[in-house]
């Protein structure tokens, strides 16, 4: 399409000059017609080009390229036989398709075939978080938390945020690998996905020309990108199962003393390290859409205001109390696998470890496997915050307890105190301005302290990530 701002020749300034035969047949035309006629040109004509003294209009319009305009007819010479009626009737018809023309170019265009990525700007979300994590009474500390707001820009340019809770169990060194490597591996596995979803857009596009025409209607369109937000989807869950993949394989490697070799370490702390692993739990935001990868018994619960939790992980725990979650469906596979479950202070496989999934402890396959459950959720407006927390909170608060403490704290005007320091651990908190990092702070602190007032003998680690705009 031509733009009507683009190449517009004014009144008094058209360099392309008419043959004076052409002048003198067309000096009979209507000046109403003859004016509609040139202001329906100029609209419609292409950008201007370097014309010689002797060309036409209709020359400079052929060197100009092809357009969607239509060409006038060429004026009749001198010996014509036409009579001023018939090019009357000539001009009349010339003006009626120059404004058909024009009606058309006014018409919005369709739907492309071939729907777009959703831009970053149309789909920006305000996100603010706080984290603050505790031995509490355990003797040592082997629960670590990774916050990586912005760690990844995805292919339509939207940032992505990362944000991980690993509760380590048998020694603190696969939690610690968590930390330090799972953001820059998913980094690089999502850079690997977005390749690959690039070149299926573009065997796409490049489809024939009639099998493209057949989506051009408005629902057909839709379908289409609905198509696209599931390849994209998909794209996010191999990215998140390869990144677990890599880990758990750097894991198997790695020893109590912190070296990570191949092959295994020989040192005298190596000998417990066929059995040292951690849980992971892993939150994704991007645009509108919130991604949670868990394997073990650390949970995701989202917070969304006038319902219940709507919790966006199941844990990988064997059933040793009644508030425990039961998952039959996990001793099934154990089972199958030839694996035993045994009571030892609680049901555990082996007699050892208290879950059926978990990264590292390479001396308890097959019966524990490092393949994380993965789910995407839509964002709404009514979103509260999302809570991030190992077993040693969930233990001793439930659900609809931590939604309650966290949303009572995030609408508090005026939250109060070092949050990090009250509760004696180690926090970190970010946001956009002040207030909010502060809220999510005292959120954390207050979920920790009430796990702690609540007899949790386990390392505690939270994460609350404020999905409001707060002012």
């Amino acid at each position: 399409m031509v733009m009507a701002s683009t190449g517009v020749n004014m009144p008094g300034s058209d360099r392309n000059v008419v043959p004076a035969a052409a002048a003198s047949s067309t000096s009979s035309f209507s000046s109403a017609a003859g004016c509609r006629m040139r202001s329906r040109r100029r609209r419609l004509a292409p950008p201007p080009v370097a014309a010689t003294a002797a060309g036409s209009s209709e020359g400079a319009s052929d060197a100009a390229g092809p357009s969607r305009e239509k060409r006038a007819r060429p004026a009749a010479s001198p010996a014509s036989s036409s009579s001023p009626s018939d090019r009357d009737s000539d001009d009349e018809e010339a003006v009626d398709e120059a404004d058909a023309e024009a009606e058309e170019l006014q018409q919005p265009p369709l739907p492309p075939a071939v729907p777009q990525l959703p831009t970053a700007a149309a789909q920006a979300w305000p996100v603010a978080f706080g984290s603050l994590s505790v031995a509490g009474r355990s003797r040592d500390m082997e629960d670590t938390v990774s916050l990586r707001p912005g760690f990844h820009t995805w292919v339509d340019g939207s940032p992505m945020h990362f944000f991980g809770v690993f509760d380590g169990h048998g020694g603190s060194h696969v939690s610690e690998l968590c930390r330090d490597r799972m953001h820059e591996f998913l980094a690089e596995e999502l850079a690997a996905e977005e390749a690959d979803l690039a070149q299926r857009l573009r065997r796409r596009q490049q489809q024939p020309e009639a099998a493209a025409g057949e989506g051009t209607s408005a629902g057909s369109w839709a379908v289409k990108q609905q198509q696209l937000e599931e390849e994209e989807e998909r794209a996010w869950r191999a990215a998140l199962e390869r990144t677990f993949r890599r880990v758990d394989a750097l894991a198997s490697l790695a020893c109590a003393c912190g070296r990570i070799v191949s092959p295994p370490c020989r040192c005298p702390l190596s000998g417990i390290s066929g059995i040292v692993g951690s849980t992971a739990v892993v939150a994704l935001l991007v645009r509108g859409r919130l991604v949670v990868a868990n394997c073990g018994d650390s949970r995701a619960v989202l917070c969304r205001g006038g319902s219940p939790p709507v919790q966006l992980s199941d844990d990988h725990k064997l059933p040793c109390r009644v508030m425990q979650p039961n998952r039959p469906d996990e001793l099934a596979r154990i089972q199958a696998a030839g694996g035993r479950v045994v009571f030892n202070n609680g049901h555990r496989v082996r007699g050892i470890l208290a879950m059926s999934r978990a990264l590292g402890d390479r001396m308890l396959r097959p019966e524990v496997i490092a393949e994380p459950e993965i789910t995407v959720t839509d964002r709404t407006p009514e979103d509260q915050c999302l809570i991030l927390a190992s077993d040693g909170m969930w233990d001793a608060v439930p659900n609809e307890i931590a939604c309650s403490v966290a949303r009572q704290c995030l609408q508090d005007e005026n939250p109060g105190g070092d949050a990090a320091a009250a509760a004696g651990g180690e926090g970190a908190t970010a946001a956009a301005g002040p207030e909010p990092e502060a809220r999510c702070s005292n959120a954390a602190s207050l979920l920790v302290r009430l796990a702690f007032g609540r007899d949790s003998w386990d390392n505690i680690s939270v994460v609350v990530i404020d999905l409001q705009q707060r002012e």
